[in-house]
């Protein structure tokens, strides 16, 4: 597998480009291994950057497309966090763009989490992704599928069998590509005059304060700020109208974006955020990422040599960075549980640490379990009850390191 070092901003093109952490090593995010399959446990160069003129955050090192989404073991629906907050998104867009009966188009639909309900609101839906996982939902769940990557081709395809889309919309894969312009010329082609372009992305601003240090992998290869997408959108001739701050992945924004011929006014949250986010401290949070790692190894190290025994809970693509990033072999960390079946019997690459679903964890409990899925505390809380109940602890790495008992 071939890795290509970026030279230039992905927004901009500027050169500029101040490096804000080096991870050393690290293996693909959601490159979960078969036991049989450890010959591949293979770890690229990692560092992330951030552009000093547009303010992009970016992965550096990066890898072809097809060795990432082609095979790929995400699947959105096994979160009831996200089955939720997708239902509400498609009334939002359906009813914000007035879509019923009009087509929504979603690239990176992943498994259909975000299509069904659109498709429930009444809208027509057509879904662009590489992936099996998307393949085989959609021919399970019966809506339309292009199996490949967005771009002018597929935008170009889907137009000519359906007609100009009413709404584009990407839900945390706009920022999983190394061309961001081809996914724009895609736009640009396929978007009706009137149409909106409603996306949501990991925002940067919470990657910062929330020191969200494993979130940061090659498959994710941008991490947007406001002023960042308004310099890219700028280039097509959109206008950010609408931006909202949403929970989802610990911290994303949805943004709503128009033609500029199509004359639609921008909300004041727009200019707000953008005022907002002159004040951010980045050299705090690369400091603070130091600080959050050597305080989990630290106090995972002292538990294990108490003879506590320690697991993980969570396995998407954060417990890979997370454990290989912290140095948490297998000799501290013994197991990651997981509720996807399509992970179980897998490895954590890197570290080849073994994903056992949940009825083994209650099988046999640790004293403590890390939740590397800390962005979905509660739910997993309110799961785990019997967990806590027996004595067990939960260590919860970000955005501070923390211990989580029985209440």
């Amino acid at each position: 597998m071939t890795i290509t070092t970026r030279k230039t901003c992905r927004v901009c093109g500027s050169d500029d480009l101040a490096i804000l952490i080096d991870y050393g090593l690290i293996p693909l995010a959601g490159g979960f291994l078969l036991p049989e399959e450890k010959e591949q446990n293979v770890s690229y160069p990692l560092r992330l950057a951030r552009c000093n003129q547009c303010t992009l955050m970016q992965v550096m090192d990066t890898l072809p497309p097809d060795d990432i989404f082609r095979k790929y073991s995400y699947a959105s629906s096994t979160t009831k966090t996200l089955i939720n907050h997708f239902q509400q998104m498609a009334l939002d867009i359906v009813q914000a763009a007035d879509a019923e009966g009009k087509l929504v188009v979603e690239f990176g639909c992943n498994d259909g989490v975000l299509l069904r309900p659109l498709r429930d609101a009444g809208a027509k839906v057509v879904g662009v992704d590489p992936s099996d996982v998307a393949l085989r939902a959609s021919r399970t769940d019966g809506w339309s599928l292009v199996n490949d990557y967005f771009n002018e081709g597929t935008a170009q395809q889907v137009k000519d069998q359906y007609g100009a889309a009413q709404v584009i919309t990407a839900n945390n894969t706009f920022a999983h590509t190394d061309d961001l312009h081809t996914i724009m010329r895609g736009v640009d082609c396929l978007l009706a005059d009137t149409g909106l372009f409603i996306f949501e992305v990991h925002y940067q601003g919470d990657l910062i304060q929330l020191v969200q240090y494993d979130t940061v992998y090659h498959e994710h290869t941008c991490y947007y700020s406001l002023r960042s997408l308004q310099v890219l959108l700028e280039q097509y001739q959109f206008d950010i109208v609408d931006v909202m701050r949403i929970s989802i992945h610990s911290g994303s924004i949805r943004v709503t974006a128009a033609r500029n011929a199509s004359g639609r006014a921008a909300t004041p949250f727009v200019g707000g955020m953008l005022a907002d986010e002159t004040g951010w401290d980045i050299a705090r949070f690369v400091q603070q990422v130091n600080v959050r790692r050597d305080t989990l190894r630290r106090l995972v190290y002292d538990l294990r040599g108490a003879g506590k025994r320690v697991m993980a809970y969570g396995a998407a693509g954060r417990v890979t960075v997370l454990l290989n990033f912290c140095q948490l072999g297998t000799d501290l960390v013994e197991a990651v549980v997981d509720m996807s079946p399509l992970r179980y019997g897998r490895l954590v690459p890197g570290v080849l640490t073994p994903i056992i679903p949940v009825d083994e964890f209650h099988h046999d409990l640790p004293d403590y379990a890390i939740m590397t899925a800390w962005n979905y505390e509660q739910e997993i809380v309110g799961k785990e009850q019997s967990f806590l109940a027996s004595g067990g602890y939960f260590i919860i790495p970000l955005p501070d390191v923390r211990i989580v008992g029985a209440v």
